[in-house]
């Protein structure tokens, strides 16, 4: 027996996990970037739209 318990198609599990975890952290920054544009678009509009119908 060797001493390697790791089975063949497991042994870069890790890497996977790595790269998903990254796609993860880019998408939720992505969405979080879009979410911020747009509440500052909203808000911009609203007080625009507030100063000229007071």
């Amino acid at each position: 027996m060797t001493d390697n318990t790791i089975p063949p198609e497991l042994e870069f599990a890790e890497d996977d996990d790595m790269r998903q975890r990254d796609r993860r952290l880019n998408r939720t920054r992505l969405v979080a970037w879009i979410v911020i544009g747009a509440l500052i678009l909203t808000g911009g509009g609203a007080t625009v739209l507030a100063l000229i119908f007071g």
